[in-house]
């Protein structure tokens, strides 16, 4: 007896243990998990990328192979190393059950968060498809994945924050301005303290320089509708440029830019995702341009979508075959070293396989992961399910106070706090402008500084206090990467003698952090 009770002991202890390994190592690979899609979300690097890439062409020019190469560069390292699996491993491993409750009860007794990386990792997953889709350009799919995920409460502020960012990027370039903008001034307002928040100053200022670009187009008479498209295409107003291309093709059947105007055209439906009607005007260029130039530029864009996008080798190399005629070949070369990092993920394979459009956009949305996410209303910021929710709220708060479960002080607070941010003058853009309009004094102790032979530059986020009556109450740097003590004190100086606009004394004071970058050759 003593020996069946000896070898029963030691065959629990094996199995616990080599149950105990399993469930750790399952535990490491969501937590890896976990930090690449944090890694991904904080440093939001495929928003400023694109947005750069927009900026260097309105800069040098459509036809410029530094914008292809910038371009190659960006999609290359925003979608090398995805070799992600979307199969969970079918085999259920039952004995694994009551060692995880073990454990998971011993860490509520420590009074840690229980780990489910089953469950967890499902939602990691979800966000990678809206990643996915953003990268391939298919924005409306990924805008649907990303309310999904925000419907989710157990986000952290930082994963919320970006999946915001990269929704607000993706309603930009549908043509999408205003709700873009809510979007960004709402994660400064409620997330000013992450990496989105930061980030999302210089986002909004991009999305505004374009805005009041095409307001100047918009109110141009004298310009023709080839010239107003075309301008409408390098602001990233995609649906206008189609819309004053297609008015071009009625009026000018026969014109003698069609072909430079159809290459546009295209150009405005694939960044806007719409492959298909972009690869039609492309072929159509490629069969009619007798001039070549533009033909040359639409087998660029051909191998760009083949490469980097699509993923279809042969549209890649049938581009490559006529630019060889056309000896574009230092364009392919650039192009090679890119092309080389960029692996067609199982992901990818997961998603499209031999789906149809339709089909997809289905899986993304109702597949079963999704139903892991507690769906408590998504992130709407125009239409009735903000409304709706704000009602709820409203009526939980009601609730709360009756049963003196909402002290009075914070609900007064809470209130003060939404009336504030909902002000015309302390909402981002209003606080911003006054910003801009100061910082040719922060230029100049800048450059006053680099005369006295001192070699500086970086980035600095400052914490900003502004009064009821607008004037500064207090300017401190919270980071900086600058490293001079002395000129950080002379800029929160400089900042202390700013004005705002007042607003009314009840509102109160306004906390602001903002990110000022400081260098040699574009001081401020």
């Amino acid at each position: 007896m003593k020996i069946v009770s000896m070898v029963l002991i030691i065959v629990a202890s094996v199995g616990f243990n080599m149950g105990l390994v399993d469930i750790r190592f399952e535990e490491l690979r969501y937590l890896l998990d976990k930090i690449v899609v944090d890694e991904k979300a904080g440093q939001t690097f495929g928003i400023v990328a694109k947005y750069e890439l927009i900026k260097q062409r309105i800069l040098y020019g459509e036809e410029n192979i530094k914008s292809f190469e910038l371009e190659a560069k960006v999609a290359a390292l925003t979608s090398s190393g995805q070799a992600e699996k979307l199969q969970e491993n079918k085999q259920q491993k039952f004995y694994l059950i009551p060692i995880r409750i073990m454990l998971n009860g011993i860490r509520f007794v420590l009074g840690k968060e229980p780990i489910k990386p089953k469950e967890e990792n499902q939602i990691l997953k979800v966000l990678e498809i809206g990643y996915f889709w953003e990268r391939n350009k298919k924005y409306p799919e990924a805008i649907k994945i990303y309310d999904q995920v925000m419907e989710n409460p157990g986000l952290t502020p930082e994963i919320k924050s970006a999946v915001m960012a990269h929704k607000a990027f993706c309603h930009s370039m549908l043509s999408e301005y205003s709700v873009a903008k809510d979007i960004y001034e709402r994660i400064i307002n409620v997330y000013p303290e992450t990496e989105a928040g930061i980030l999302s100053w210089k986002l909004l200022d991009f999305i505004e320089s374009m805005e009041e670009e095409r307001t100047s187009v918009k109110a141009q008479k004298d310009l023709s509708d080839f010239e107003k498209a075309k301008q409408f295409y390098m602001l990233m107003d995609y649906r206008n440029a189609i819309r004053y291309f297609s008015i071009f093709f009625q009026k000018n059947p026969s014109s003698r830019l069609e072909w430079e105007a159809r290459y546009f055209k295209g150009r405005a439906h694939e960044e806007m995702g719409e492959t298909q009607e972009a690869t039609t005007e492309y072929y159509r260029v490629m069969r009619n341009d007798k001039s070549r130039v533009w033909a040359k530029q639409a087998n660029r864009r051909m191998i760009m979508l083949g490469e980097f996008y699509e993923h279809k080798q042969q549209m890649a190399e049938e581009a490559r075959k006529q630019l060889a005629k056309y000896q574009d070949q230092a364009f392919m070369d650039r192009l090679e070293q890119f092309a080389d990092l960029v692996e067609e993920s199982s992901l990818r394979k997961e998603l499209l396989g031999s789906k149809s459009q339709k089909e997809i956009t289905a899986y993304a949305v109702d597949d079963s992961l999704l139903k892991l996410i507690n769906k408590i209303g998504s992130l709407d910021l125009t239409g009735e399910k903000e409304k709706k929710k704000h009602r709820e709220l409203e009526k939980m708060k009601r609730e709360l106070m009756a049963k003196g479960s909402l002290p009075k002080g914070e609900i007064k607070e809470l209130e003060r706090l939404t009336a504030l941010k909902g002000n015309p003058y302390r909402r981002p853009t209003a606080i911003k402008r006054i910003i801009d309009e100061n910082s040719s004094q922060l230029r100049y102790l800048y450059n006053k500084r680099l005369r006295t032979g001192n070699k500086l530059s970086g980035r600095m986020e400052v914490e900003i206090r502004i009064a009821a009556a607008g004037n500064v109450k207090s300017a401190k740097v919270l980071r900086s990467d600058i490293g001079d003590g002395s000129f950080e004190k002379s800029i929160t100086h400089r900042i202390l003698t700013w004005r705002f606009r007042p607003v009314p004394d009840s509102l109160g004071e306004l906390k602001v952090n903002y990110p000022f970058e400081f260098y040699e050759e574009n001081s401020y």
